[in-house]
């Protein structure tokens, strides 16, 4: 009896073991989540086109050091609306994309219009003041 016992309780460790491992991140992200907003679907098809390649996990080390847009919804407000700005800032003074990431990859330059949307993004969130 004692051996089934201790059978049952290894097994239910190992399933739950298990059942933590594959929780998607999604999910796990949502509820760690800063209390930050998402980012809006028309910055996140322009982000797809110039940014995830580099500023995602498993992209560049240098390039997540400065914006991580995996972590974007375990940010604080307020850490969310300086990283906005600071991607308005680097795609306005054509530094982002990279001049390398440019060159191979034309299509995925932003246009004009698309730097635009950034921007408006950027100077739209508003953090209140504490």
């Amino acid at each position: 009896m004692k051996k089934l016992l201790r059978i049952s309780v290894a097994a239910t460790g190992i399933f739950i073991v298990i059942a933590l491992i594959a929780i998607p991140m999604s999910i796990r992200s949502a509820t760690q989540s800063g209390g930050g907003k998402a980012i809006p679907e028309q910055v996140m098809k322009i982000a797809n086109k110039s940014c995830v390649k580099c500023h995602t996990e498993g992209g560049n080390g240098m390039a997540l050091l400065h914006l991580n847009l995996s972590n974007w919804d375990k940010d604080s407000p307020e850490k969310q609306a300086s990283k906005a700005k600071g991607m308005c800032k680097m795609v306005t003074k054509d530094k982002m994309p990279p001049k390398k990431f440019r060159e191979s990859h034309p299509e995925g330059v932003p246009t004009e219009a698309e730097i635009k949307t950034i921007c408006d993004w950027a100077a739209s969130i508003q953090v209140s003041k504490k």
